[in-house]
């Protein structure tokens, strides 16, 4: 029996594997129409966007050349802001370091201005200027030793008047006479 049944079960496998084939092959088949189909439209789409970029650069030209103008112009305001803050930074400080102090006021004026400066990136030329500003006494510091100094120098006036008077009342006047 066993012999019996053999070819009917390679006939059954075989009209089995003919649909499969079939579908494998139809499979494959409709697989490579829809990469055909991608690609074309991936083409297509490339395509059109550069046909996009054509017309947008030729529309955009006027206002391209406006930017380029704005950022030069931009760029001179810049330079001439730098040019500005610098000056007043120097300025503030060569008052101050003429009054021999710096009060609260210029303190904080010029490092805004300072903070400004550097975010336009101003370059190095100023930072020695700023080490020197706050390296300037604060004006009570300032007028503190102010009145120290005037202290100690009235006290040696005090000394050297009460030494002549002491000079004259020992007999120790001019030996001209």
């Amino acid at each position: 029996m066993n012999a019996n049944w053999l070819p009917i079960v390679s006939f059954i496998v075989s009209i089995l594997a003919i649909p499969t084939l079939i579908g494998l092959f139809w499979k494959d088949l409709h697989d490579k129409k829809r990469e055909n189909s991608d690609a074309k439209k991936e083409q297509r789409k490339k395509e059109f966007q550069a046909n996009v970029r054509e017309v947008l650069q030729e529309e955009l030209k006027p206002l391209n050349n406006s930017i380029d103008s704005l950022e030069k112009k931009l760029d001179l305001v810049a330079d001439g802001t730098l040019s500005t803050l610098r000056n007043s930074i120097k300025d503030c400080f060569y008052r101050c370091y003429e009054k021999g102090y710096r009060n609260d006021y210029d303190f904080k004026n010029i490092h805004a201005l300072y903070k400004s400066y550097r975010n336009l990136n101003g370059n190095s030329f100023i930072e020695d200027i700023m080490h020197r500003f706050d390296s300037l006494p604060p004006k009570e510091d300032f007028l503190k030793k102010r009145a120290e100094e005037k202290e100690e120098e009235h006290e040696k006036v005090k000394t050297v008047q009460k030494n002549k008077i002491k000079d004259c009342e020992n007999g120790g006047g001019d030996t001209n006479e």
